[in-house]
């Protein structure tokens, strides 16, 4: 990845904290001491900036080098080169799976899926999540979730962050989420009634888990993504 690779990222990463409501171009130009000019021509492609401009920002934004990389780069970092066809996806634990990014102490180990199994899935925004990396894997005790009652005790998920809306991904099918809540993920079906993020499984008979939506939140910032694949581990 080249220098400009990397500011073109840094834009992506500022362009979405600013449309999630996380910081402001002026907030941010003030905290990093950079003239509004100077940032706003910056995040509109007119100018470079300078390494230790580029430092400056990413020390004020709290992110390093590696929180713009893609997975495969990531991977590389921490020894563990992609092979062709293949894409190495991080596995993390539940507290991290909501993280945009990973460091690579936080990457317990990553997992091979065929890229075009993954360039198949599509996306489907609630909110812009471009500067996340989509795919991410965590590892459940299956025992306490009805909707994933195999006979094994444990599975992976793989998740799909970049799906985020309750459109159904195939027509009269419900979506699986992987819901995070105080650092604690559970799987099942999501709908929103008023204020609340409603989680249920497909038996009836099984109590649905509500989840207020805290004020000035969306739904969405509680779904870490759709399940599009589950591996048993026996």
């Amino acid at each position: 990845m080249t220098l400009q690779d990397l500011q073109e990222q840094l834009r992506v990463h500022i362009r979405a904290r600013i449309g999630r409501g996380e910081l402001t171009g002026v907030g941010l130009a003030r905290a990093a001491d950079f003239p509004q000019g100077h940032l706003s021509n910056f995040l509109n492609a007119r100018r470079g900036l300078s390494l230790e401009s580029m430092d400056r920002l990413l020390d004020t934004l709290g992110i390093g080098i590696l929180d713009l990389l893609e997975t495969k780069e990531i991977a590389e970092h921490v020894e563990l080169p992609a092979k062709e066809g293949v894409e190495r996806i991080a596995l993390v634990s539940q507290e991290n799976a909501a993280l945009a990014r990973f460091a690579p102490e936080q990457i317990l180990e990553t997992r091979s899926f065929n890229k075009s199994f993954l360039r198949k899935l599509r996306a489907h925004y609630a909110e812009d999540r471009r500067d996340w990396l989509r795919f991410v894997l965590i590892r459940l005790d299956v025992k306490g979730v009805p909707l994933l009652a195999f006979r094994t005790a444990r599975a992976v998920l793989l998740i799909d962050r970049h799906y985020s809306s309750l459109d159904p991904y195939r027509r009269f099918q419900p979506n699986v989420y992987v819901v995070s809540f105080a650092g604690r993920c559970n799987v099942g079906y999501v709908s929103v009634f008023d204020e609340y993020l409603l989680l249920r499984t497909r038996d009836p008979r099984q109590e649905v888990e509500m989840l207020r939506i805290e004020r000035g939140r969306s739904y969405s910032d509680y779904i870490v993504g759709r399940v599009c694949h589950v591996g048993l581990e026996v």
